[in-house]
């Protein structure tokens, strides 16, 4: 059995868990473009790795099924059994099961794969880009109504920050 306190100090090493075996695991470099491994034994000495200032080894995803995909495989490599990984995340039982099929009926509500991600050790990050040309457009092709929504949002922004206003807050969107 891989001693949990063995994989914080790897952790604490720099490193990045990739999979686990019964004497120790590999880890990887996190640093983005570095494919860096070593296999680490449980009861020797962890190597330090200085953590460089550059890019983490971010995974962008083009959608569900690739996130799905990664997560699968990441569960797979720790050696965790679906309900083991629903035990540890929280998720309820057999969601896990239905988010990992290629044939899923419905991906998982966002804060179950926020739960579900960092329960294999990720990060969900929005990352600022380039908006698409159609947002582009749509901004350009609404301007004559900032001032009206400028007002609009300060009202709905002054309702929010009152005591319990979220739970009985009603909320009717227009595109005006």
């Amino acid at each position: 059995m891989t001693d949990p306190k063995f994989l914080k100090d790897v952790q604490s090493a720099g490193w990045s868990v990739q999979s686990v075996t019964e004497g120790g695991c590999v880890a990887q470099c996190p640093t983005s473009g570095c494919s860096m491994r070593a296999m680490i034994s449980a009861g020797k000495q962890i190597p330090k790795r200085q953590v460089d200032q550059g890019p983490s080894q971010d995974i962008e995803i083009g959608g569900y099924d690739e996130a799905r995909r990664i997560l699968r495989e990441k569960r797979r490599g720790l050696a965790l059994t679906i309900g083991e990984m629903e035990i540890v995340s929280g998720i309820a039982c057999d969601h896990a099961a239905k988010f990992e099929r290629d044939d899923y009926s419905k991906p998982p509500h966002v804060q179950t794969f926020i739960e579900w991600a960092a329960s294999l050790g990720y990060e969900v990050v929005l990352r600022p880009t380039d908006l698409p040309p159609i947002t582009l457009r749509m901004i350009s092709e609404t301007r004559d109504r900032v001032a009206a929504r400028q007002r609009r949002f300060e009202l709905e922004r002054q309702r929010d920050a009152r005591p319990g206003a979220l739970a009985s807050a009603r909320v009717v969107r227009s595109g005006k």
